[in-house]
């Protein structure tokens, strides 16, 4: 069960205690155990309440305003648009970022399929236009990657989620042997200057809290948070 960013009909934390205790009853004795709430980050009162009633953050949801100037550039990291010979290695980074979510203490359970797979997917819809696909270059190889679209085309950013005329930076991923030489920020940056050429207002993101190395990357890169993604799994 999902409580969405507008589901707060609320004026304070106890009486949102109560309403959750009258609708997670009837939802519990259905079989559903698990509850989601997204959650406006700015208001303590309410994610003190939802705290309260044994829900922990999952993600995190970000938004921050457009750069005034170029991404800085790093010496021997290029920045580029993906072409199609990039498929392989793209799909090795859309594996290698739900591998990484698999391990500690992020524990997703999402499966990790084969490069095969998510190879098929990238060469069935590479040249879709809504989407913008950068990669990240070191001696030649490809060692990132980054996707840029607008936000209409995330589902888990709706209503008052979904700001008007918001980019998305919709995917980010380095491989191991990379990280911490600003392949990450360096993409980001780029998604960010894309967004900026291409008339959007603002971008959004989101990332689990638990995968240590988003959750200090994007804020570092100037996401405030927005919504915070909360959860509570009913055991027995």
């Amino acid at each position: 069960m999902w409580v969405e960013a507008a589901g707060h009909a609320a004026a304070d934390g106890e009486t949102l205690r109560d309403l959750y205790a009258v609708a997670a009853a009837g939802w519990v004795e259905s079989g559903l155990t698990a509850h989601y709430a997204l959650v406006p980050a700015t208001d303590e009162d309410l994610v003190r309440a939802w705290f309260r009633l044994g829900f922990g953050q999952q993600a995190c949801h970000g938004l921050r305003g457009l750069p005034a100037q170029a991404p800085v550039r790093r010496p021997g990291l290029t920045i580029r648009r993906a072409v199609r010979e990039d498929i392989p290695a793209l799909a090795e980074l859309d594996v290698e970022l739900l591998r990484h979510q698999s391990l500690a203490p992020v524990f997703s359970a999402a499966p990790v399929p084969p490069a095969a797979e998510a190879a098929g997917e990238w060469a069935e819809d590479f040249d879709d236009p809504g989407y913008t696909t950068f990669v990240a270059e070191r001696d030649g190889i490809v060692v990132g990657s980054a996707v840029g679209c607008a936000l209409e085309k995330s589902g888990s950013h709706t209503g008052l989620a979904r700001p008007d005329n918001a980019g998305f930076l919709g995917f980010a991923a380095v491989f191991p042997s990379a990280r911490g030489h600003g392949a990450g920020r360096a993409l980001g940056e780029t998604v960010l200057q894309w967004a900026a050429q291409g008339g959007f207002g603002c971008v959004v993101i989101d990332w689990r809290v638990t995968n240590l190395l988003s959750s200090r990357t994007w804020p570092a890169l100037g996401f405030a948070e927005s919504f915070l993604r909360l959860h509570r799994l009913i055991g027995y």
